[in-house]
């Protein structure tokens, strides 16, 4: 059973990422040979300065960049050997992705914000719509489904942000300083809120971050400098995700993937 567990595929792994950028003829090296591995359903953060290295680990395991070198595996798939197009169907199929800005389009009511990410499957518009009322009434905003993003708190809209990443049921969700422009208690809210969909389905989490107050609420910390893993720190919590569950809205139709 323990063999079989192991050679289960991780949400991510990354093995000995470089990413070195030019300009004109000077060289910078953003990653110098960093290698982690996040299991199916831990909520981890990757902590670090400005500067550090941790948005461009954010671009190559949201499959935005690719590393200068080495290997990312996205729920056991090479994304090295991928295509943009094949790319852009796997960030689709997933990965879910939580921005500080929210990145919601004001125009279109929460419901509307949600099923975004549906329109490139093939499923009817009446079922798409009720997977994102059953997702946002899932985050608490079941009675603000038809609001649009102005007539919402800064809070509610990080709700429908994530329930737009979740709505998918991705592989991984990645938060890029999802709390950033958020006060205190909202940010409470919504990392008690991360914490509560980890576990209790089968979402594995990445907080990108600096504050070191959100990387605490995670079960596990990867600390960035230099373009190094400096260290990892795991946090022993109650509310750790133990055990793979079934996803709380399974979906078919998905566009095929190579495998890995």
């Amino acid at each position: 059973m323990s063999t079989a567990l192991q050679r289960r595929p991780a949400a991510v792994q990354v093995v000995d990422i470089t990413k070195t950028y030019k300009v004109g003829s000077m060289e910078y090296p953003a990653l110098r040979g960093v290698s982690f591995r996040i299991e199916k359903g831990e909520l981890a953060s990757i902590i670090g300065p400005s500067g550090s290295g941790k948005s461009t680990i954010l671009n190559i395991v949201g499959a935005l960049d690719r590393p200068t070198s080495g290997r990312v595996f996205i729920d056991g798939i090479n994304i090295r050997k991928m295509n943009d197009n094949q790319l852009s169907i796997l960030r689709n199929m997933k990965i879910g992705f939580v921005y500080q800005s929210f990145n919601l389009i004001q125009r279109l009511s929460a419901a509307e914000n949600v099923e975004m990410p549906l329109l490139a499957r093939t499923m009817e518009p009446s079922v798409r719509h009720n997977r994102a009322l059953k997702m946002l009434k899932a985050v608490g905003l079941g009675r603000k489904v038809n609001k649009r993003p102005n007539e919402l708190s800064g809070g509610e809209q990080q709700r429908v942000a994530v329930a737009r990443a979740l709505v998918t049921q991705p592989a991984l969700v990645i938060g890029d300083e999802p709390t950033g422009n958020l006060d205190s208690k909202t940010t409470n809210d919504i990392l008690n809120l991360i914490t509560h969909v980890n576990k209790t389905t089968a979402a594995t989490f990445i907080l990108v971050t600096h504050n070191e107050e959100v990387a605490e609420k995670t079960h596990r910390i990867i600390s960035i400098r230099d373009g190094l893993v400096e260290k990892e720190q795991r946090i022993h919590r109650l509310d750790a995700f133990t055990e793979q569950l079934t996803p709380v809205i399974p979906l078919s139709n998905d566009p095929k993937l190579p495998k890995g």
